[in-house]
């Protein structure tokens, strides 16, 4: 049953790994290009996460990617939401590689932060169709302009500092023929994806920062 869900979230995500990297990568370039003056300033840091997601919203409003599409309302701080259907995903900035962001003191947000742990006795799991709430944890790379995403499916709330709640956590590929090639690493601690190469899918732990929205 475990690998049953693991596989059906990496299938479902599949189609997803050119179209995001590739929409991130411009909406980067787009930013530096109309905006010169504030590349490569910290103070200003937060208004490259800003732009970087507007233009990634209105790119995402363009490109048709087989089921998936945009959701939420954009006009409230930028929020950046995907849905096919099935699956929800919300798309967070982050400074280090190593944050997840929690989701605060929102009801709403701290609801969706909760999903049913997939490592629980399969008597114990709600039965229908799919309905995961994801998190895209995104940055990118000040020196190399890639951008990465972590992908992660939390099972509870927690605070800044704090280790994150989550049972499946991993960087997601630039192709889906990569995606598919992973292989899941079981750990005390949820399901991990063993990833080829990923200091250089990383990158560095500086970015253009601001905020998490």
């Amino acid at each position: 049953m475990f690998n049953e869900d693991v596989e059906r979230i990496r299938e479902a995500l599949g189609p997803l790994c050119e179209p995001l990297h590739d929409v991130f990568t411009w909406a980067d370039q787009q930013r530096k290009g109309a905006l010169p003056e504030f590349d490569g300033l910290p103070e200003y840091r937060w208004h490259a996460t800003h732009t970087i997601r507007a233009f990634a919203h209105l790119r995402l409003q363009q490109v048709k990617i087989d089921s998936w599409g945009l959701s939420g309302n954009h006009s409230r701080n930028g929020e950046l939401w995907l849905t096919d259907g099935d699956y929800r995903a919300r798309l967070l900035h982050t400074v280090r590689d190593a944050d997840v962001p929690p989701a605060g003191s929102n009801a709403a947000r701290q609801a969706y932060y909760r999903n049913m742990p997939l490592f629980t006795l399969p008597q114990q799991r709600l039965t229908g169709p799919p309905d995961d709430r994801l998190l895209f944890v995104w940055r990118i790379d000040l020196k190399t302009g890639v951008p990465a995403f972590r992908v992660v499916r939390p099972i509870g709330n927690w605070k800044w500092g704090d280790h994150a709640e989550t049972d499946i956590d991993f960087i997601l590929p630039e192709t889906a023929e990569d995606l598919a090639a992973l292989e899941f690493e079981p750990s005390d601690e949820g399901m991990e994806l063993d990833i080829p190469n990923e200091d250089q899918l990383e990158g560095g732990i500086e970015d253009a920062g601001g905020s998490a929205g």
